[in-house]
């Protein structure tokens, strides 16, 4: 099956995703995040030249260690920055992104600040009025999760 921009795009977008909830350098979270948006909107599939043993093109903001990631999903279809990434933020508080309202780096305070790692924990933590303190988090935002925590646990299962 090949693999797409659009795969490679999605990789690096959670990358992105993973070192902000780590609290990474946001210059490295930036261009991983850049890098993400110029694959979405190149015309030319790069699995494609890395299979035919192409260079890759200059692109901008793809320096030398961002194109040797691009070779390798495009090779292996998998990235071990990824991976180590999954393996130091426990999998439930990746999950927290899927519900709406909540990106990266509301995660990484309701992380770090409650410790919440599942929605039932953040249900838990709204419940007991804790979030709403939060820097950030209010009443309306408050509101807004527990419309969203709903809607996640009513949604068909993905697996």
């Amino acid at each position: 099956m090949p693999l797409h921009n659009v795969a490679i795009c999605r990789i690096f977008q959670d990358i992105a995703d993973l070192l902000e909830v780590e609290e990474a350098n946001p210059f490295r979270i930036r261009a991983y995040r850049v890098a993400a948006r110029v694959l979405g909107e190149y015309g030319r599939e790069l699995a494609d030249l890395v299979r035919q043993g192409a260079p890759l093109p200059k692109l901008p903001g793809i320096g030398e260690d961002l194109g040797a990631k691009i070779v390798e999903i495009a090779s292996t279809g998998h990235c071990r920055l990824l991976e180590r990434l999954r393996g130091e933020v426990p999998p439930a508080v990746a999950s927290l992104q899927e519900i709406p309202g909540l990106g990266p780096k509301r995660v990484h305070t309701l992380y770090h600040e409650l410790a919440i790692t599942s929605p039932a924990d953040l249900e838990r933590a709204l419940d007991d009025g804790v979030v709403g303190a939060l820097p950030g988090f209010g009443p309306r935002l408050e509101a807004r999760l527990r419309e969203a925590l709903a809607w996640h646990r009513a949604r068909p299962s993905q697996g």
